[in-house]
């Protein structure tokens, strides 16, 4: 380590400016020596080399500054290991994150300080394209996004979301990094970078500090990425917004914006390269890099690029699943265990305790494999991996034959199961569908639902009342929600870990309240398959009905996963009359 100018009185610094680099000697010591235009003068720079070959910590110690710099080396280990170490060595009361790629305006610092006076707790801002970078379609397209940021940013009433906390320039007080944990290493691969920046500003998010972009706060990035390395790291791009996922489950709603294919003609010829082996892909690949490395900005070269970079994205995400997956299974959703043919309203909701068991039998058979709620949540959590063929049995409502009917049927076979629990209305009737003209159907009493448990089914919640949770004023819902856990363990039940939507209804406020509220898992009546990196707040489910034969309901959760446009017609041809 080695210092550039010193501080009188060796009084800490406002400002310690952390700079992680690697194998970018000219830029980082052109960037650095920008520093020394600041005319906000209370701070140091800490660049943290992380395994460069290229001479770059050596130019940096014989590089003369007005401000204190310390030069630290490591082992290549990525950005994130960099940022921390450079923070851990920091001395300042706030840190001000810097890439290697930024130049930063004499008014940076500046502004960074007068948004921390003004009450922020984190700020970011703006980094357009630097003006000396190579021409060509990757650094037009980096412009075209920074333009673009900064006029949605500016908008009024705007503010910073997640994918605006990037570590390219971004300031935090160090006693709030530390608080946080820094940034999470374990989305590094090989020296690479990983979501890192996007964990970061979600746990500050959550930790309800305040972010704001400062418009004048103008950090340059000079962007000489070439298309190999560029496609590189949409591969790890699409690696890391998996492995987030599967720290933040509820963010799973990311992978949706995640790059994909936009026409009939590219699901074709590219859709399969993403399971290909590397080599099937190869000359389209070099094509791509040829054309832009050649200056080629054309229509024709903007879609294979970006395609070849969608295939990338996707494989990246795919190994990602593959590495961390730990199997899948599907949630049927019953509901009475009984004959209600007769029901105007509720006939398709009751399934004989005979065609009950027949669908037991017929899934096991199969070599389907009927696991406990238990199971369910170490796959989502990843501690433990779930059969081939993993099914959970739950039943919504617990009307009185599931103890009388369902119990014994799931007792002889050994079969776990899980029930939620109307936790207002225990011992009355279905209230919520009498108004439409629906029989009257016992649920189970205080002593029921404490038998349960003795029978291998654990108890949940559906709610205080049955009611529409995202229908209600957000405050009545979330009363709702954690209401139904109170009433629940009022009765000597264990706090429920699982909550089932009403009417299968639910949105992002309702689901957050679920989270708040202690459960660990949710489910609505959403076809799909349970596996980790899904919502579980949000988890699917498939129905089962009065009208499934076996071999329908095979077909059921063969087509789980299917689109509704496909899945329902399919369905539709199969169902046969009660």
């Amino acid at each position: 380590m080695s210092a550039g100018g010193e501080r009188s009185g060796g009084a800490p610094p406002r400002f310690s400016v952390v700079i992680p680099t690697y194998r970018r000697r000219e830029r980082v010591l052109r960037h650095v020596a920008a520093l020394s235009n600041q005319t906000f003068d209370d701070f140091e720079a800490i660049v943290v080399d992380d395994g460069s070959d290229d001479g770059s910590a050596a130019a940096l110690r014989a590089l003369e500054t007005p401000f204190p710099l310390s030069v630290i080396e490591q082992e290549n280990q990525g950005a994130a290991q960099a940022r921390n170490v450079g923070a851990k060595a920091a001395r300042g009361d706030l840190l001000l994150f810097l890439d290697d790629d930024m130049e930063a305006t004499p008014s940076l610092l500046a502004e960074h300080d007068r948004c921390h006076r003004e009450g922020a707790d984190l700020v970011v801002g703006d980094m357009p394209l630097h003006p000396d970078s190579p021409p060509g379609l990757l650094s037009w397209g980096v412009g075209f996004w920074a333009q673009t940021r900064r006029e949605r940013l500016l908008e009024p009433g705007a503010e910073p979301g997640l994918d605006d906390l990037l570590t390219g320039q971004i300031s935090i007080a160090r006693q709030s990094f530390e608080r946080l944990g820094g940034f999470d290493t374990s989305f590094t691969r090989e020296g690479l970078f990983g979501g890192e920046d996007i964990d970061f500003g979600y746990r500050v998010v959550k930790a309800g500090l305040r972010a704001v972009f400062d418009p004048e706060a103008i950090s340059y990035q000079y962007y000489d990425v070439g298309p190999e390395a560029y496609l590189r790291r949409a591969r790890e791009t699409g690696r890391s917004e998996e492995e987030l996922v599967l720290k933040h489950p509820e963010q799973a709603s990311r992978l949706a914006a995640a790059p994909a294919f936009h026409t009939r003609r590219s699901r074709w010829l590219l859709g399969p390269l993403v399971a290909a082996p590397e080599w099937v892909g190869w000359p389209l690949r070099r094509l791509a890099v040829a054309l832009v490395r050649g200056g080629r900005r054309d229509r024709w070269t903007r879609r294979l690029f970006y395609g070849m970079r969608t295939v990338e994205h996707r494989r990246g995400a795919r190994l990602a699943r593959r590495e961390s997956g730990t199997g899948s299974a599907v949630v049927l959703a019953f509901h009475a265990v009984s004959d209600l043919g007769s029901d105007p309203v509720l006939a398709e909701y009751g399934v004989p305790p005979a065609r009950f068991a027949e669908h037991l039998d017929a899934l096991a058979r199969r070599g389907w494999e009927f696991v406990d709620l238990d199971t369910l949540l170490a796959a989502l959590d990843g501690r433990a991996r779930l059969p081939e063929r993993a099914a959970l049995v739950s039943f919504d409502d617990a009307y009185v034959d599931l103890l009388a009917a369902g119990c014994p049927i799931l007792a002889e076979r050994g079969i776990p199961a899980v029930a939620f629990a109307v936790a207002g209305l225990t011992g009355e009737t279905n209230a919520w569908d009498r108004h439409l003209g629906a029989r009257e159907l016992p649920l189970l009493d205080a002593d029921g639902l404490r038998a349960l448990p003795r029978h291998g089914v654990e108890v949940g919640s559906h709610g205080m009342n049955h009611r529409p949770l995202p229908k209600l004023d957000l405050a009545e819902a979330e009363r709702e929600v954690a209401d139904s856990a109170a009433a629940l363990e009022e009765l000597g039940l264990p706090r429920p870990r699982a909550f089932s939507f009403p009417h299968g209804e639910c949105n992002s406020e309702i689901a957050a309240a679920v989270a708040a509220s202690g459960y660990r898992a949710a489910f609505t009546v959403t076809p799909g398959a349970v596996e980790r990196g899904c919502d579980r707040f949000s988890l699917p489910r498939v129905e089962v009905l009065a009208s499934d034969t076996p071999a329908r309901l095979r077909l059921k959760l063969a087509t789980a996963g299917w689109p509704a446009r496909w899945r329902q017609p399919l369905l539709r041809l199969t169902r046969t009359k009660q």
